[in-house]
């Protein structure tokens, strides 16, 4: 007798329970056996609570709510509930009530089975391995007659929104939004500051910081004496606008959409939370006296009130110094280089200040008057002008932001505009991401700027659609990187769990279940991702949820990893963890890491498109596309094994290949000398991979990094332990026009490198490439790097030329696979391979889905 339905045998006889299906299985998806059956929408009888949308919320054509309907109060604090937040209370009421009526169905049933698993792992006494429970793919069955909320248009009038402030989607419950509807996320800043018992620090939701690891706060400052900062993602500091803990069998579907409007300027119900604002116009110096600085200032920037004063229930004099530690160093506090101060004022003039440049006070209209930031310019601020280092600290939420799981599924739904990542799944057993649309571009998704609100270019005071930042600078790939807005982020918990499933916004089960806190059973599949950012990360850390003898702190030996795609694969699936079949647009491609110190193995990862529009000379279609990627660095570093990439299109992307070592430099290492946290990337295997669209420029280099980075690890004797050699297997990989590849060269100068040319930048390679049959990775002719890594010195295919300049770089097999006089090799290559042909096809490239 299979072990879960011995399991759900004796659950059914202790509580006389009739289930409608018991044990694990399942079908295989017929254009795709090796995965499971495609999700599918509730039915109407399996609804919780049908919810409609208001009347007075009706979108604009371009999927954007008017400001009407949301509209900005007229002083600090006055945002509303009626106004700005108007359905949160029923939303999560609803979903509260399902929540409830589900536990008392199954709660018992899932807590027997869980309790019968966890007693066989127990007594198998496997010390290096956290006790899982039951698996997900036993409790999928476990599912009671109603377990959905759905979010409909109005049945009498034009509603088709919602707008609501942070959900939290319990256990068992499935949000439903529905074709033409839009859930969208209030702006009102103070419902995403987390609770005295739910944030890491007192650092409010929406701040902008960086701090150094192990560096106290200056006086004057939030925190001031401690480095309680250090390190800390801003997303803990916010309530996600959808989040859960401890769930099983969740999930969000629905051809509607979920919009977070990062680019729209935060309001806040409360008049004493700090706001950070943007000086537009004419911006005139002026010398004040604050906590923490003193002297001539030109500000850009003002906050309406510090931290401290906030979290004392205080408002702090004006002139006072706002909450910003910044930092370039390891063992220095530098003094912020864009200083500013608490200023409630409508312009740049603090209350009670002497101004330097005559003629500009507070009621002069030259002065620069103050708008409020948006989530996006938040990201800018914390990453580019105060940050920058390695601790660069935006308070954002996240999107959809999940802990624990068991059975969680996304299905068909829109999510767009995101104010930090779109969706993290942390520690779950069974991911299907399936049929789904991810767009948060260049620009906020809407056609018509002015209609969501915005009525100036950025904030600069220039009518005009929104293509710059308040800086003033135009919104190019530099500034696009710092949303942090990746697609898909299946990561590793903090550690394992055995605790109460979240059965509502304020409720729990009686009964615990065990996650162990890896990731397993994971679908992404048939989906269309533009994020900005990371199309998918596998993030295996930076917290590492193996017991400490596994994680080669005690032993180093363990060979155990954290997400592992041949862990307690689903009897329904063929690989443990697959990425097949999605269309890629706007983002930094489909990765593993950069945190993989907790070891990542066993991926799929086929049949997958990149669609990008990079020109080689206009910075403007560049916005960092990158294809395939594997990214780590000292610190955060562990074993990444066993990825196996087979079937690719890419086309008009910036960076086809990246496989890097240095995502992270030595010289922010905190832990010198613990070689298992130095990154280690073999077994790599990739074939039937094709770049297309090349710029003509890109093989001189004249535009940006190299096409194809593989950059190994090879750090001096300051670091013991730390040379890393990527070792990779290429076969039927081409490259159809010229193409610079970058092996050797760093983008940057790394410091505790060794020179050993004597040169600025390291030229370590440390990379072990192994060209198997038709590889063309050179084109029709080639222009080398510095470095000097493959070369054809002439038109057409040419023999391998040894490398120079570089370090630890081994190329077994030759270019062009012995096609030596093939005029193009490339075009022979894809002729002869229908994967590569594929490419070719022009229903290979489907425009993004117009969903609004």
């Amino acid at each position: 007798m299979p072990q879960f339905t011995r399991q759900c045998l004796l659950a059914l006889i202790a509580l006389s329970f009739a289930l409608t299906g018991c044990g694990g299985g399942g079908g295989r998806y017929a254009d795709d056996t090796n995965l499971p059956d495609a999700p599918e929408l509730p039915q109407g009888s399996q609804v919780c609570a049908t919810l409609q949308a208001s009347n007075s919320l009706v979108k604009n054509s371009d999927g954007s709510l008017p400001g009407s309907a949301d509209p900005t109060p007229a002083t600090l604090g006055g945002a509303s509930t009626a106004l700005n937040n108007p359905d949160q209370a029923r939303i999560q009421a609803a979903l509260d009530a399902c929540g409830v009526a589900v536990d008392a169905q199954v709660g018992t049933v899932i807590a027997i089975a869980d309790k019968l698993a966890a007693s066989l792992q127990t007594a198998a006494n496997q010390p290096l391995v956290n006790i899982a429970g039951a698996s997900g793919e036993a409790l999928s069955a476990l599912k009671p007659k109603r377990f959905a909320v759905r979010l409909v248009k109005n049945g009498s009038g034009a509603g088709n929104a919602f707008l609501s402030g942070p959900l939290v989607l319990p256990s068992g419950v499935t949000l439903w939004v529905d074709d033409g509807v839009t859930l969208f996320a209030s702006r009102d800043v103070v419902l995403y500051d987390k609770s005295a018992q739910d944030r890491p620090n007192p650092i409010t939701c929406g701040a902008a910081i960086n701090n150094p690891a192990g560096l106290p706060a200056p006086a004057g400052t939030v925190n001031a004496g401690d480095a309680t900062l250090a390190g800390v993602s801003g997303m803990q500091n916010c309530y996600a606008f959808i989040r859960g803990s401890y769930t099983v069998n969740a999930a969000i579907v629905g051809t509607g959409s979920i919009d977070s409007r990062g680019y729209m300027p935060l309001i806040s119900s409360s008049p004493l939370y700090p706001l950070i604002r943007w000086a537009t116009g004419t911006t005139e110096s002026f010398t004040y006296s604050g906590s923490n600085i003193t002297g001539v200032v030109t500000p850009k920037f003002s906050c309406t009130n510090t931290i401290a004063a906030y979290r004392s229930g205080q408002l702090a004099p004006e002139g006072t110094a706002c909450d910003v530690v910044t930092a370039m160093g390891k063992t220095i506090v530098t003094t912020p280089a864009i200083a500013y101060v608490v200023n409630r004022q409508a312009s740049s003039v603090p209350n009670g200040v002497t101004v330097t440049s005559p003629g500009c006070t507070s009621a002069t209209p030259a002065c620069a008057r103050w708008v409020t930031s948006n989530w996006w310019d938040i990201s800018y601020h914390g990453n580019k002008d105060i940050g920058g280092g390695p601790y660069s600290f935006q308070g954002n939420p996240g999107m959809v932001w999940m802990q624990h799981s068991k059975n969680l599924t996304l299905y068909q739904i829109t999510l767009r505009n995101s104010t930090f990542f779109t969706f993290e799944a942390d520690g779950v057993d069974g991911l299907t991401v399936w049929g789904i649309k991810i767009k948060t571009p260049l620009l906020p998704d809407a056609a018509n700027q002015a209609g969501v609100g915005l009525n100036n270019d950025a904030f600069d005071g220039v009518s005009g659609s929104y293509t710059k930042l308040y800086t003033g600078a135009t919104i190019d790939a530099s500034s696009t990187g710092v949303k942090n807005t990746d697609g898909v982020d299946p990561s590793v918990a903090s550690g394992p769990a055995f605790a109460k499933l979240q059965t509502g916004s304020g409720t729990s089960s009686s009964g615990s279940v065990h996650f162990d806190g890896y990731v397993k059973n994971v679908a992404i599949v048939y989906n269309y991702l533009s994020p900005s950012d990371d199309n998918v990360a596998f993030k295996g850390g930076l917290a590492d949820p193996r017991p400490q003898a596994a994680q080669g702190a005690a032993s180093g030996a363990s060979k155990l990893w954290g997400i592992d795609g041949d862990r307690d694969v689903s009897s329904n699936r063929t690989f443990g963890i697959v990425v097949a079949h999605n269309h890629n647009y706007t983002g930094h491609g489909l990765s593993i890491g950069s945190p993989t110190n907790a070891g990542v193995r066993n991926i799929h990862i086929y049949d997958n498109y990149f669609d990008g529009g990079y020109d080689g000379n206009n910075a403007a279609t560049d916005m960092g596309l990158v294809g395939l990627r594997i990214k780590s660095g000292q610190a955060r570093g562990g074993d990444v094994s066993n990825i196996y990439y087979d079937g690719a299109c890419m086309r008009g992307i910036k960076d086809f290949l990246i496989f890097e070592q240095y995502y992270t430099s030595p010289a922010a290492d905190p832990y010198p000398g613990l070689g298992w946290l130095v990154p280690n990337f073999h077994d790599i295997v990739m074939s039937n991979v094709r770049m297309m669209n090349i710029p003509s420029n890109k093989s001189a280099g004249l535009v940006g990094a190299g096409n194809l980075t593989f950059r190994g690890l090879h750090a001096d004797t300051a670091y013991a332990n730390t040379q890393s050699i990527i070792q990779m297997t290429l076969d039927n990989v081409v490259v159809d026009s010229d193409v610079k590849i970058s092996i050797a060269n760093l983008s940057k100068g790394v410091l505790n490198l060794g020179a050993l040319d004597g040169s600025t930048q390291s030229k370590a390679a440390n990379a072990n490439l192994t060209l198997g049959a038709n590889v063309s990775l050179l084109g029709r002719s080639f222009a080398h790097g510095t470095g000097g890594i493959l070369t054809n010195a002439t038109s057409g295919a040419g023999a391998y030329t040894a490398p120079v300049n570089t370090l630890n770089l081994t190329v077994t097999g030759s270019d062009d696979a012995g096609a030596l006089t093939d005029p193009n090799p490339a075009a022979t290559i894809v002729a002869q391979n229908p994967k590569l042909s594929l490419c070719d096809n022009p229903a290979s490239w489907p425009a993004f889905p117009d969903v609004k």
